[in-house]
């Protein structure tokens, strides 16, 4: 696995994370038109819920494959390598959305579930009938939302898409002893990777800094993010980096400078140059795009 593709949605080219905060359509509609199987890839900074009401597959998250039947929600956080490979005609509702406003008001609201938001998952759900559905109400909404716009309507699809959420870990069944599947050893290093990125990436660790605290060498780091996420560790770090960036330059009104100094860069020229580099347009010009494609 040589490179992953990045997208907003699967086949379209990756806008910033705010440019699209919500996307609701059937899993047919997008899976149908790719013969049921979608191949591995990322969204940088959106997270997709997945209700399948019917059909079942194979889902890959990450170096794992987890296999799900309806009726069941596939979570998965921004970030991770995901694809699917559905036993013929599926369908339900995915539901696509910017991850860090959700994380904000789970912060707030439901501290507990901010593990859950963070890891990719498929949960199992008991069987409704359709008037019982507490799920598709939900979905409904988020639909509404999504094509009419109305006045607040991010604040207003964020609190519908925890509550949905909220709802699935309600319901989801208590695993009997020994039935649950473990993640396997590769999956829970690149999740510690991550993790540790997420803590230091501010203070700019090394390489051989987070080599160390996972106990691995440089060259298995290496090998492992390369297999598995098709990038080099540094591009994970470098990728978080202007990750925050855009969402700083987007969402706050602190200066270029400031900002710059929030990640850990002490020469705000510097910062500049490596924004421009990975994002393919300066600080300033970023923001200036952010303003006019806002919600």
């Amino acid at each position: 696995m040589n490179k992953i593709p990045n997208y907003a949605l699967y086949g379209e080219t990756a806008q910033p994370v705010w440019h699209e905060s919500l996307h609701v359509e059937s899993i047919s509609q997008r899976s149908g038109a790719y013969n049921w199987e979608i191949a591995a890839h990322r969204h940088e900074g959106l997270l997709q819920l997945l209700y399948l009401q019917s059909g079942a597959g194979e889902v890959l998250f990450d170096s794992d494959r987890v296999q799900a039947r309806a009726p069941c929600v596939v979570y998965v956080p921004a970030q991770v390598v995901h694809g699917f490979h559905w036993a013929g005609a599926v369908e339900g509702q995915v539901i696509t959305a910017a991850q860090h406003p959700l994380e904000s008001i789970a912060q707030v609201l439901a501290p507990n579930l901010l593990a859950q938001v963070r890891k990719p998952q498929v949960i199992a759900l008991p069987q409704w009938d359709a008037d019982e559905d507490p799920l598709l109400p939900l979905c409904r909404a988020l639909r509404e939302e999504y094509h009419n716009r109305a006045r607040e309507h991010v604040a207003c699809s964020m609190s519908l898409l925890l509550t949905l959420m909220i709802q699935v870990l309600r319901h989801e069944p208590q695993a009997r002893a020994g039935e649950q599947r473990l993640p396997s050893r590769r999956s829970q290093q690149l999740t510690r990777f991550r993790e540790l990125v997420d803590m230091h990436y501010r203070a700019h660790w090394s390489l051989g800094d987070y080599a160390g605290e996972l106990g691995l060498t440089l060259t298995t780091l290496g090998r492992l993010c390369q297999e598995h996420l098709g990038m080099t560790p540094m591009n994970v770090i470098n990728a978080r980096l202007v990750l925050e960036a855009k969402r700083a330059l987007g969402h706050s009104s602190l200066s270029v400078k400031e900002i710059a100094h929030e990640l850990g860069f002490v020469d705000v020229g510097y910062f500049s140059r490596f924004f421009r580099k990975h994002s393919g347009v300066s600080p300033s010009g970023f923001r200036e795009a952010a303003g006019r494609k806002g919600p």
